[in-house]
């Protein structure tokens, strides 16, 4: 019994970490979604990579290049023998999906997309294997860390490969270069310092910071291919908290595999314990990197640079996420579902009314138009309104308010109102903005209705 147990735990693992992906792939695909047959034919494909980098392993044995436990040659072999390995038996399965789905990948994301899932391949026969020779507690781990690994790090490559086609930034052949280069130190990197018993202590720390910077490479990347694309359409733009309600009920459903499990051999009390110990020790990590993987940036031909920076960052634009003993206010990358709410009306007329009449520029409800959003001080998102009054002929914007109570009914998104002082120069600073009061948003029915 207890082999088929483990064969069906394992079974399940796999279609979980397969689910979570492609859901994840085509709810942000949203102008010209794949169909799911395609993406799993290039996951089919990608199965088929770790079995050239099998090959290329076995050659390394024949020239004696291998691990010894010396830092340097373990770093050598970290980034040519595995990150190099791994990283270009996933490219061969890349091109061969490109060329055989040529028809398909005729959207900027889509690159993106389709390397993802041949990544996404890799790592699950990758993940089976260690499962099965290590049992089913690294289940978990195995399919938010080890499976995104594989997919930023393939994703970075394509991302170098196509850089100049989709964007026509820098150069062909040097993008593609500094792509794989990069992709194969990221990779050498995560495993080096996991596996090298010189960081035994602090190896926990360093893969954790290769990981972030390496998960906001990933989006930033796939946000820019998602701003360029050829279909783009800001009435079709449907993001929302939704997405990370989703990365969670995945992550749920893992951990649910791995009590199955342990309760058949350790019993139910067991299972709990590791299972609480777990959510402790890795829980704040997985939230952090499911918020970040959940949020865009979306605004038609918005470019963000490629750069070394963590999902999170100190914010005193009054933006947060949350604060750490309400000292330090931290925002996570990207747009939470309030600062994009806006986004699907660019160009259109919405209703503005003063929360507190009595005491208000405003004094009434006005209808405005929303005419541009900007990202001042380089990441806080506000959005340029123009009012019908002709009197009201200054620059006023819309901040959305990100933290505590946020609506008004739980269904009218609450704004600062601010205005620009100084027409004469346009401001990229939150702090050369004036405040004037809070409002709540009334758009039209079909978006008031939707639950972020």
């Amino acid at each position: 019994m207890g082999p088929y147990v483990l064969i069906t735990a394992i079974v399940l693992s796999a279609l979980v970490s397969v689910i979570v992906w492609i859901d994840y792939f085509r709810r942000i695909d949203v102008f010209e979604p794949e169909r799911i047959i395609y993406l799993v034919i290039a996951l089919l494909i990608g199965c088929g990579t770790p079995y050239l980098s099998i090959l290329m392993y076995r050659f390394h044995e024949t020239v004696a290049f291998a691990l010894n436990g010396e830092p340097l040659n373990d770093l050598i072999y970290s980034i040519l023998g595995i990150g190099f390995t791994e990283e270009l038996s996933k490219v061969v399965g890349v091109i061969i999906v490109f060329q055989l789905l040529k028809k398909q990948v005729n959207e900027s994301v889509d690159y993106l997309i389709y390397a993802g899932m041949v990544a996404l391949g890799f790592a699950l026969v990758e993940n089976t294997m260690y499962i099965g020779r290590y049992g089913i507690d690294i289940i978990t781990d195995r399919s938010f860390y080890s499976v995104l690994e594989h997919i930023i790090n393939t994703s970075i490559i394509t991302y170098g490969y196509c850089r100049f086609k989709i964007f026509n930034r820098g150069n062909h052949l040097a993008n593609t270069l500094i792509g794989f280069a990069t992709a194969i130190s990221s990779h050498g990197l995560f495993d080096y310092f996991i596996m090298n018993p010189s960081f035994h202590y602090v190896a926990p720390v360093f893969v954790i910071i290769v990981y972030l910077i390496g998960i906001n490479f990933w989006i930033t990347m796939l946000n820019n291919a998602v701003n360029f694309s050829s279909y783009f359409n800001y009435s079709k733009i449907h993001y929302s908290g939704s997405i990370f309600y989703r990365l969670m009920l995945w992550y749920f459903f893992t951990m649910l595999i791995g009590i199955f499990y342990k309760t058949y051999t350790k019993g139910f009390t067991s299972a709990l314990s590791d299972s609480f110990t777990a959510v402790f020790s890795n829980g704040f990590l997985f939230v952090l990197v499911i918020l970040r993987v959940s949020r865009f940036k979306i605004y038609k031909n918005y470019y963000q640079p490629i750069t070394i920076k963590l999902p999170f960052y100190i914010t005193k634009n009054n933006d947060e996420d949350f604060s750490l003993f309400n000292i330090i206010d931290i925002k996570i990358r990207g747009e939470n579902s309030h600062e994009y709410f806006l986004t699907a009306k660019i160009g259109q007329m919405i209703d503005i009314s003063p929360i507190n009449p009595k005491r208000s520029f405003l004094q009434r409800t006005v209808t405005v138009k929303v005419s541009d959003k900007l990202f001042f001080d380089g990441d806080t998102t506000v959005y340029l309104i123009e009012f019908t009054d002709e009197k009201m002929n200054n620059r006023f914007y819309l901040k959305p308010k990100t933290r505590g109570k946020t609506k008004i009914d739980d269904a009218y998104p609450i704004n600062e109102l601010l205005h620009d002082e100084t027409p004469e120069s346009f401001p990229t600073k939150i702090s050369e903005l004036k405040f004037l009061e809070w409002v709540y948003v009334k758009a039209d029915n079909e978006i008031s209705r939707v639950n972020y």
